[in-house]
């Protein structure tokens, strides 16, 4: 998670903040090319998990499929199958989560990702609804929290997009 270029793709494909989240990682050719190539390979299927409560997990996963690739994010819990709840994909997205709730989520502790990590790995989860009158704050503390430059500029473009999707 570490990666700048994971980030620069992550917040402008799913979370449609293209061009401003380009301009806030400066990510090197090589390293924009080598992580298209991960992330986009048909014969892998990359996948980002987030701890959820207790043993529970949130694979988010990267599937490649041609004519159908998208974002799945699957819950898993100890005895219960492996529930997609949500998608999102190049012509539309399905809802999961409140506000509150990924606010809730990203706070629960985790060995492995940040806070910030956590909230904009779920953000695009994000159900519709109003928003708190801080979250144009929070996206801003998160999107610092990831190395993000033009913190303002990317924040009022996910929260844009985020109304354009969910209303």
């Amino acid at each position: 998670m570490g990666y700048p270029a994971f980030w620069w793709h992550y917040l402008s494909g799913p979370l449609g903040a293209y061009p401003e989240s380009e301009t806030a990682f400066e990510v090197p050719s090589a390293d924009d090319d080598a992580m298209r190539a991960v992330l986009d390979d048909p014969e892998h299927w990359p996948v980002v998990s987030v701890r959820l409560d207790g043993e529970a997990w949130l694979r988010i996963v990267y599937r490649n499929v041609e004519d159908e690739a998208g974002l799945d994010f699957v819950e898993q819990r100890p005895g219960r199958p492996a529930e997609v709840v949500t998608s999102v994909e190049g012509h539309g997205f399905s809802s999961a989560m409140t506000w509150a709730e990924l606010l809730a989520a990203a706070a629960l502790p985790d060995e492995r990702l940040t806070w910030a990590q956590r909230l904009i790995l779920m953000l695009p989860m994000l159900g519709p609804q109003e928003l708190s009158e801080d979250a144009d704050e929070v996206l801003r503390r998160a999107l610092d929290g990831i190395g993000a430059t033009n913190r303002s500029a990317l924040a009022a473009t996910l929260l844009d997009a985020m109304d354009w999707r969910t209303h």
